[in-house]
């Protein structure tokens, strides 16, 4: 008698657990399904927004890279509007997590032609994908600073408020 009490208020615990659970996930995806709609204002600022990307190519046991770090480090702090991104090709595990970073980010021509030549850094558009300069093993922080200058208008003229 007691095994079966024992076995009901189991088989009651668990179904009542699966139904509020049940109920919970209802609940959140009621929450999740709203879209929030955005005046075409807004969404050319959220344009005129994005960030230019330095993409490096980089292995931990590159020279070049450890010699361009200082350059980039001092880059990322005194720039703004970008987005910086390190494709690691050190292992092949990291170079294939890299891949598919490239991918997400629409860049993988970029890495493609690029994967093989670690302290590459590529100055990219991000709307389009357009690779502005490519920089190998180039302290020259300047020239870094040109080509996301150019990306920056080139990403700007993209989006022209609507009148």
């Amino acid at each position: 008698m007691i095994k079966k009490f024992a076995i009901v208020f189991l088989i009651s615990n668990l179904i009542i657990f699966l139904a509020v659970d049940s109920a919970n996930a209802g609940l959140f995806k009621k929450k999740t399904a709203k879209i929030e709609k955005k005046t075409s204002q807004e969404q050319v600022k959220k344009e005129e927004e994005k960030k230019v990307l330095v993409a490096e190519i980089f292995a931990s046991w590159c020279p070049g890279c450890k010699n361009i770090q200082p350059t980039l480090d001092q880059l990322i702090k005194e720039t703004s509007g970008i987005e910086f991104i390190q494709l690691d090709v050190s292992t092949p595990s990291k170079a294939k997590t890299s891949a598919k970073l490239a991918k997400d980010l629409n860049i993988l021509e970029f890495y493609k032609a690029n994967k093989s030549k670690t302290a590459t850094v590529g100055v990219i558009v991000s709307s389009t994908s357009e690779v502005i300069n490519v920089f190998q093993n180039n302290n020259d922080i300047e020239e870094y600073k040109s080509a996301i200058e150019e990306a920056k208008t080139k990403e700007k003229s993209l989006y022209v408020a609507p009148e």
